[in-house]
């Protein structure tokens, strides 16, 4: 896919009436305002620039053009945003093997997402029939509302086993199909028959609202309380969160909650909390994360006050380490879950929410609990309990925040606590008392709108001296493919994101060439300051042994640095020159 054909489809749509599908937007000489989908405000911060084809929120800071705007408040990937665009302003996409096989699966899809309309339409009717009313019953002691029932499209299946076989034969869906998604079961001797009998049915819908896949849950006693359909093309567990589809913009004003099950999420719906998903039977993964990452950072883990929720607490964290997030947790009391407390006391659990802390902090009192850490064998365990998670966050910046509070807490000097943190090969380095270095950001915008700061930046080696987890991430990206790619569909979405928000604040304002020089100038002094810190540690051990032939070979490399560093202007400059 060459950018090309990206820039005939942008050239072919009008970004203000995109944008006005979503969002009531008023004129304002040459600009368009309004308020911003993305965050929860009373008035417009939102602006829209019809000559440059960009947005910007003042209050938020998301920005970018049509495409970033329609992957953001809709929550689909480039590939497919591309792919609605092209068929809007009637441009042929030249597709190559790959995207020609995705394009195939896309119509086999089809099939079964009209399987699964069908299987719909079959058991909210038969909820709505005689044959439903003893699940009418059961969800209306369950405190459900018609307006709860009818907005969540729940439905019963009926005990027999084939009423959805002949519902489906009827409306002319094949057989097949209904077993390949997990509707029917096909059986030994011949013939098919329905997989959920008796049960009241959750449907379950992708971010563009097709129904992939059903949760069957049991009226009254029996095992299993709830059946999933099966994965299947078009229904992968890991890649889907219940109700995400319904709850995506009161999450991105409000932030995400998540909780274990269907009936959570449907009783806080219907107790009027609205920004409730579930995972569907699987444990919360990156894939999950990345998933609610479209859409908000704040995300709110729920578990259960027992020994086995704490735990499960402990496991959580492990998907978000890599991920730049740093959930927020509610413990409940033992023996309430979020139904509970959405039929007795929803204001309760609307304060458990707002008060809902750093899964972190958790971490930290979990491991303290029942322990003196004025106790040598106890502060090691502690260290030994910590260290390996703390080690594991991407972000520098907290990983330096987590090895000064646990030092705190523990009564330990920094530097002890940090010699037991390690990043694989990297040792944490703190920075301490510093205000929010802008460098690196600046950095990576001169590089967006200049191939010559790239260019430098790869020359110098300085890829490594990019340690904010957002900045570093998309400055590797242009490292190594240049600018001129982030309109392609091989571009990952996450780092396209973030590029259009950058790109959407225009070139950098004032003397771009000077800027240039002191960003790069200062991340380079900062690399010859932390190599001449660890060459003067080592000169220090050799000095110590009397190791004269290492301790001369170690002083002329922190001499070299030195030299390095009186002549770091000459050596931007040349970098620079390309030379």
């Amino acid at each position: 896919m060459n950018t090309g054909v990206v820039e005939q489809i942008k050239g072919k749509l009008d970004i203000v009436a995109v944008i006005s599908e979503h969002v009531n937007l008023t004129r304002k000489g040459k600009s368009f305002w309004g308020l911003c989908p993305f965050h929860a405000e009373k008035d417009a911060s939102f602006t829209v620039n019809a000559e440059k084809q960009v947005y910007k929120c003042f209050g938020c800071g998301e920005g970018g053009d049509v495409f970033s705007f329609a992957m953001k408040v809709k929550g689909l990937s480039f590939a497919e945003v591309l792919e609605e665009f092209a068929q809007r302003t009637g441009v042929v996409l030249e597709r190559d093997r790959t995207q020609a096989n995705r394009q195939e699966r896309l119509s086999a899809n089809k099939a079964f997402f009209s399987a699964g309309k069908a299987a719909l339409e079959f058991f909210t009717r038969t909820l709505a029939s005689d044959e439903g009313r003893h699940a009418r019953t059961y969800l209306k002691d369950r405190g459900l509302s018609d307006a709860t029932i009818h907005d969540f499209a729940i439905g019963y299946a009926p005990e027999g086993w084939d009423g959805l076989v002949n519902y489906l034969k009827k409306r002319g869906v094949p057989s097949e199909i209904a077993a390949g998604c997990g509707l029917v079961i096909k059986k030994e001797k011949g013939g098919y028959y329905d997989r959920f009998r008796g049960r009241v049915m959750f449907p379950i819908l992708d971010l563009r609202g097709e129904v992939v896949a059903f949760g069957g849950r049991i009226i009254g006693p029996g095992e299993p309380k709830y059946i999933n359909s099966p994965e299947s093309p078009v229904f992968e567990k890991r890649k889907l969160l219940y109700n995400l589809n319904q709850a995506k913009r009161v999450i991105q004003e409000q932030g995400a909650v998540v909780v274990e099950g269907y009936m959570d999420v449907v009783s806080l719906a219907n107790a009027g909390f609205a920004g409730a998903v579930a995972t569907l039977g699987t444990a919360l993964s990156e894939d999950h994360i990345r998933l609610l990452k479209r859409f908000t950072t704040d995300i709110t883990l729920v578990f259960d006050g027992d020994a086995a929720g704490r735990k499960a607490m402990v496991r959580a964290l492990e998907p978000f380490l890599a991920t730049g997030i740093i959930p927020k947790v509610v413990i409940l009391p033992q023996d309430k879950d979020p139904d509970d407390m959405a039929r007795t006391d929803i204001n309760l659990w609307k304060t458990f929410v707002s008060e809902a802390r750093s899964i972190w902090d958790f971490m930290y009192d979990e491991s303290f609990r029942g322990r003196d850490p004025s106790k040598f064998e106890h502060q090691s365990t502690i260290l030994k309990d910590l260290a390996p998670m703390i080690a594991r966050e991407n972000d520098a910046t907290v990983r330096d925040l987590l090895v000064e509070r646990l030092a705190v807490r523990l009564g330990l000097g920094i530097d002890t606590v940090a010699r037991q943190v390690r990043s694989k090969n990297e040792q944490v380095v703190l920075s301490q008392g510093q205000t929010k270095d802008y460098t690196e950001a600046d950095l990576v915008r001169l590089m967006l709108f200049d191939e010559q700061a790239i260019q430098a930046v790869k020359t110098l080696n300085l890829n490594l001296e990019f340690k904010q987890a957002d900045t570093a991430t998309l400055a590797a990206y242009l490292i190594e493919h240049g600018n001129c790619i982030l309109n392609d569909a091989v571009c990952p979405d996450a780092i396209r994101s973030a590029a259009a928000k950058i790109i959407a604040q225009g070139p950098y304002e004032g003397d771009g060439a000077k800027a240039l020089r002191d960003n790069i100038s200062k991340l380079l002094s900062l690399r010859y300051d932390r190599d001449m810190n660890r060459l003067q540690g080592l000169i220090a051990e050799a000095d110590k042994t009397n190791d004269k032939t290492r301790l001369r070979g170690l002083q002329n490399e922190k001499m070299a640095l030195v030299r390095a560093k009186r002549n770091i202007h000459t050596i931007v400059a040349e970098a620079l020159e390309g030379k």
